[in-house]
């Protein structure tokens, strides 16, 4: 289980988060969204132990991401928007890299497996440079999932891909939240459309935590921007 408790995060005089709280099962995909702004980026940072929150608490399977970091990281992968590759390493010698840092025993062996995870076989011996938004989005979350993690992060998992790459990564992420937990962040509602939960953002605060069932249902049968528009409008008249 994962326990967001009490999160705020301040930059300056700006409030990034505002006291968020929730809890996240074993399984399934759990979208967050929420406007440019809304806090989305800065939690998952937070929740992965990459920036420290101002107040709060994150507890990744009963292990606190900043006073047990180690134990904590070891069931995380994460994906940020930004890539973090680096172009003039070949694919295989960039993935074995990444599963020498994880202390991966049989690293060719975990190599093997996200290789068919994520249908990169084709261009293990390619320089990542070389290679289309595409096949760089695979590798990214092929080194994240090379250690199985129980909690994997993806920051705009689909942003800026085609649809036949679209429709690989959903298919992707529906086959591994069957036994793991997937959070993403989205501006895309095809990638929310997957999901088990919606959390929406606004102004650094939670305003929904619902079922995709019950999202698609508060814009009385309009589209799942409508539904946020709803919603976000609605918290931004209470501020």
């Amino acid at each position: 289980m994962i326990e967001v408790q009490n999160i705020s995060k301040n930059f300056g005089a700006k409030q990034a988060l505002d006291n968020v709280n929730f809890t996240l099962p074993d399984n399934g995909i759990i979208a967050l969204i929420g406007e440019n702004g809304a806090g989305k980026s800065t939690l998952m940072r937070i929740m992965c132990g990459y920036i420290l929150p101002s107040i709060g608490k994150i507890k990744i399977y009963g292990h606190d991401v900043f006073d047990e970091r180690i134990s904590a990281l070891k069931h995380i992968g994460y994906v940020p928007e930004i890539s973090a590759l680096y172009g003039d390493m070949c694919v295989y010698d960039f993935l074995m890299w990444i599963a020498g840092i994880w202390g991966i025993k049989d690293k060719n062996a975990a190599l093997k497996n996200v290789s068919k995870q994520m249908k990169i076989v084709e261009v293990l011996n390619n320089k990542i440079e070389s290679l289309s938004k595409g096949f760089k989005k695979r590798v990214e979350i092929a080194s994240a999932i090379l250690h199985q993690p129980d909690f994997l992060v993806l920051d705009e998992p689909t942003d800026g891909l085609d649809p036949n790459q679209k429709y690989d990564i959903r298919q992707f992420m529906k086959e591994y939240a069957q036994t793991h937990i997937v959070l993403i962040s989205t501006h895309v509602l095809e990638d929310v459309g997957i999901a088990d939960r919606v959390i929406m953002l606004a102004l650094g605060q939670i305003i929904k935590d619902t079922t995709i069932e019950d999202f698609k249902k508060i814009s009385k049968n309009k589209d799942m921007g409508e539904a946020f528009r709803i919603l976000s409008n609605q918290k931004k008249g209470t501020k």
